[in-house]
C-alpha cells in the first residue's frame, strides 16, 4: 500500500471512528496476538510512527463532542503500544491544546506506565485509560505476553488509582495456561485498586495459528459461567466478552459505583423496560437514550417488581450503567427500507456466529410481518474460534448464500466486514458474494 493510501485511511479512521492512529510498534509477543495468525494476503497496514504535524491534520477530522480513542482500530491498520511512540507526550498535549474538554481514551498494556508518563496524563485531564494487564502475576504476564517490563505493569493499576486516574481493566482469559485462579486474583487487583469496570475476553484462534500454540479448550459459557461468580466477590462490573447473548432484554450488567446509576440504586441485574415513558428495543437502545437525557426517568423490572428511578445526570453525562452490546435499532429500520427498496419477498440477512442470536431475536420482535431469513455465516476463511462478523469474507458468505434453503431475491451482509471501498480483509468486494447468483445485494 502507498504512503498516500495508508495516510487516507488514517484520515478516514479519524472521521468515521474518532479513532487516532499513531503507531503499530508493540513492545510485547502477546501468544494469543491476532496479528500473528494472519495468512499471506490478509489486508492489514503496519503503520510506523506518525509525525505530531500528521496528527495535527488528523485532529482536523475528529468530533470533539464524542471521546477520542487511542491505542484501538476498526480499521485494517494494526494497533501498537501507544507509549512506545517517542513523540506520544506532544502528541498528547497537542490534542489537548486543541480539545480542550474532549475526553481521551488510550489503550495499553501498561508496561510504560511509570509514575512518570502517569503523573504526565494526570496533568492533562479527561484521560481515561485502558489497561490491558491479563495477569495480576508478573511471572504469567511473562508466559502471556514475553513481557520484560511486567514488574511496572502489575503495579500500574496502583499507581493510577493514587493519581485519580479513571480507568478499566481487561484480561484475555488464558485458563489453561494461567488457571482460573489468576484471572480472578487479576480481577480483585482492578477491584482493590479502583478499575472502573473489567471486561475478560475470550481469545481468538485461527486455523493459522503457529504449530505448538496451546489453543484453549474451554467454551464461552464457561467464561459466563466464570463472570458470575466473580462478580459475588467483588464490587466493579466484569463482563464477559463476547457475551453470549440470545435476547434483547435490557439488563444491567453491572453499575459503576460513583455515578448517577450508583446514587440511584440501581443493581446488577435490572432490566429497563422503559426511559422516559417510552418503551426500550435493546441495550444498546437503553444504553444511549439514557446517556442522551438530562435526568432521565427509568422504569425497570426487579426480581418482578416493575420501580420507577430518576438518574441526576446532564446531557451526554456518563450514566454509570455498564451493559452488553447487543443490536443498534437502527439496524433493523435499515433492514426493513432495504427490503422494502428492493421489494423483496424472500430476503436473506446474513450474520456472524456471534452476532446471530441478537439479530434474530430483533427480526423476530420488530419485523415479524417480513420475509427475512437470517442465517449464521461460519468463517471458514480464518477458521479456529473465530465468530466476529468483522473477519468474515467474501468467500464465507458466498458459500452461505449457496447453501441457503429458501431461494433469496435479497441479499443484506454485514457492513463491518468491508472497508471503506467496499473489500474485506482479503481484498475481494462485496458483491462478490452474490455475482455467481445474480441477487440484489445491500450492506448493513
Amino acid at each position: 500500500m502507498s504512503k498516500t493510501s495508508l495516510y487516507d485511511l488514517l484520515l478516514y479512521s479519524a472521521a468515521r471512528n474518532n479513532i487516532l492512529a499513531i503507531t503499530s510498534t508493540c513492545n510485547v509477543r502477546c501468544i494469543f496476538c491476532s496479528h500473528r495468525q494472519n495468512p499471506p494476503g490478509i489486508d492489514s497496514r503496519n503503520l510506523p510512527p506518525v509525525s505530531p504535524g500528521q496528527v495535527d491534520e488528523m485532529l482536523d477530522y475528529i468530533d470533539p463532542s464524542f471521546p477520542l480513542v487511542i491505542g484501538e482500530s476498526v480499521t485494517r491498520i494494526m494497533e501498537g503500544e501507544p507509549f512506545t511512540h517517542p513523540d506520544i507526550k506532544e502528541i498528547l498535549s497537542r490534542i489537548r491544546r486543541r480539545f480542550p474538554e474532549t475526553v481521551i481514551k488510550i489503550t495499553t498494556n501498561g508496561n510504560l506506565l511509570d509514575p512518570d508518563n502517569i503523573i504526565f496524563l494526570s496533568s492533562l485531564g479527561g484521560m481515561v485509560v485502558n489497561l490491558s494487564l491479563n495477569s495480576a502475576s508478573e511471572r504469567n504476564r511473562k508466559v502471556l505476553m514475553n513481557d520484560s517490563r511486567a514488574a511496572v505493569a502489575v503495579r500500574a493499576p496502583g499507581l493510577l488509582r493514587e493519581y485519580g486516574l479513571e480507568y478499566h481493566g481487561s484480561i484475555v482469559a488464558m485458563p489453561h495456561i494461567t488457571g482460573w485462579e489468576d484471572i480472578a486474583e487479576t480481577v480483585r487487583l482492578f477491584d482493590r485498586q479502583g478499575a472502573r469496570t473489567v471486561r475478560i475476553f475470550m481469545p481468538g484462534y485461527t486455523r493459522f495459528a503457529p504449530e505448538g500454540l496451546p489453543v484453549p479448550g474451554f467454551l464461552p459459557g464457561e467464561l459466563a459461567g466464570f463472570v458470575e461468580n466473580i462478580k459475588c466477590e467483588v464490587k466493579i462490573p466484569v463482563i464477559a466478552e463476547p457475551p453470549n447473548l440470545s435476547d434483547l432484554a435490557a439488563r444491567l450488567a453491572g453499575v459503576v459505583g460513583p455515578s448517577p446509576a450508583g446514587k440511584a440504586g440501581l443493581k446488577t441485574g435490572d432490566e429497563i423496560i422503559f426511559v422516559n415513558g417510552l418503551p426500550v428495543l435493546s441495550r444498546v437502545d437503553a444504553f444511549k437514550r439514557v446517556l442522551k437525557a438530562v435526568n432521565p426517568e427509568l422504569n425497570i423490572l426487579r426480581d418482578g417488581e416493575e420501580l420507577s428511578v430518576r438518574l441526576v445526570k446532564g446531557k451526554d453525562q456518563t450514566s454509570g450503567l455498564v451493559m452488553d452490546c447487543d443490536l443498534e435499532p437502527d439496524t433493523l429500520e435499515r433492514i426493513r427500507r432495504a427490503v422494502r427498496r428492493n421489494r423483496s419477498g424472500r430476503a436473506l440477512a446474513l450474520s456472524s456466529e456471534f452476532g446471530f442470536p441478537v439479530l434474530r431475536a430483533g427480526l423476530q420482535k420488530f419485523l415479524p410481518g417480513e420475509k427475512i431469513t437470517v442465517i449464521p455465516v461460519k468463517n471458514r476463511y480464518f477458521g479456529g474460534s473465530i465468530g466476529c462478523a468483522g473477519l468474515l469474507t467474501v468467500e464465507d458468505m458466498s458459500r452461505a448464500v449457496g447453501l441457503a434453503e429458501n431461494s433469496p431475491d435479497l441479499v443484506i451482509l454485514p457492513a463491518i466486514a468491508f472497508d471503506h471501498r467496499g473489500r474485506d480483509i482479503t481484498g475481494r468486494n462485496y458483491m462478490e458474494a452474490v455475482g455467481e447468483y445474480s441477487l440484489a445485494v445491500e450492506t448493513i
